[in-house]
């Protein structure tokens, strides 16, 4: 972090961008007098106070980016930052911090929820119960102890996602581009290169990648070409991440027997798209991070983090802007 000539007492000018953290000014203020916290509800807002601050809380745009005159540190409202990837921001000496952490237990139930919606038939029986219709075996059950689990990703998230299923009698691979030892639930990790193998021996996948450009589309008709017409696939990371097209194609020809999706290349899905139709697809709508829980635990990462950064102290969860997410250990 740059040192600059300031006294304990200087006032550090902090911009909220639009959204639910602005009702928690108190809580910014309460960290330390010097905390000068102001919303920018708007762009034009933004633009404007974004000239003298040394710190932004939001996913900030390259427009209001080029204002900036003092910026030293952005707290990124979730894990992912790729809209923060432009050239200037990676360039810049500026520190980008994510909540790492804060929504892993949320998207890893999510995660759950949705691979036992689809091998407990829940979700099938739940469509047809306005017709009264009681029929157990109109559609097929599993179980998922004794299966074998591939998770793309062993971030804070992966690794919560990991851990869950193994404890539910699941044997997991990972792919993972810089972690070697398998942490704890998981069986072995692979890289990127042997991911197709992995991916073949799966019942279950899980993408919890972030998205960058190595990762953008990187779940395509190859990876489906190699898993089992049994697998099935969840996506509660980006959407990006799965080439969209190449998965329709593969429900469609039963290359897979289904997906469960919390993300999209385009978000809202189009009400056009093939996948709300389909049965064997579940869907919701990019909120498996949510939940009150989460919104305390990145509130108080962001103070914990906010009170190193006026006391000058090394900040939690500080990202590679070039790789393009949190550099994991081990």
């Amino acid at each position: 972090m740059r040192k600059e000539k300031q006294t304990p007492m200087d006032k550090r000018k902090l911009v909220l961008m639009s959204g639910p953290w602005t009702e928690w000014l108190d809580q910014f203020h309460a960290v330390s007098p010097c905390v000068e916290a102001v919303v920018a509800h708007t762009p034009e807002d933004l633009l404007r106070e974004i000239v003298n601050a040394e710190i932004v809380y939001g996913r900030l745009p390259r427009e209001p980016f080029l204002k900036a005159r003092k910026l030293r540190w952005v707290q990124s409202i979730g894990v992912g930052f790729e809209t923060m990837r432009y050239p200037e921001m990676i360039e810049s000496d500026v520190i980008i911090t994510n909540t790492a952490g804060a929504f892993d237990a949320a998207m890893a139930e999510h995660a759950l929820a949705l691979i036992l919606g689809f091998t407990r038939g829940i979700a099938a029986h739940d469509r047809t119960r306005s017709e009264r219709k009681w029929d157990p075996f109109q559609s097929p059950i599993s179980q998922i102890e004794g299966k074998t689990a591939c998770v793309l990703g062993l971030g804070s998230i992966g690794r919560n996602i990991a851990s869950r299923l193994s404890a539910l009698g699941v044997q997991v691979i990972a792919v993972d581009a810089q972690v070697t030892t398998p942490p704890k639930g998981v069986a072995r990790v692979v890289t990127a290169e042997g991911m197709r193998h992995a991916l073949a021996e799966a019942d279950i996948v899980v993408v919890a990648f972030p998205l960058t450009s190595r990762t953008r589309g990187i779940v395509n008709a190859a990876c489906f070409d190699r898993m089992k017409e049994t697998a099935f696939l969840v996506n509660i990371a980006r959407g990006p991440i799965v080439n969209e097209a190449d998965l329709i194609g593969a429900l469609q020809a039963g290359k897979i027997a289904g997906a469960g999706l919390d993300v999209f290349e385009e978000e809202p899905l189009p009400e056009s798209s093939p996948l709300w139709d389909m049965p064997n697809v579940l869907i919701t709508p990019h909120l498996a991070g949510y939940s009150p829980e989460g919104r305390l635990n990145i509130q108080q990462i962001f103070c914990e983090n906010l009170r190193r950064y006026i006391a000058g102290e090394p900040l939690l969860n500080t990202v590679d802007k070039r790789l393009g997410y949190l550099v994991q250990k081990g």
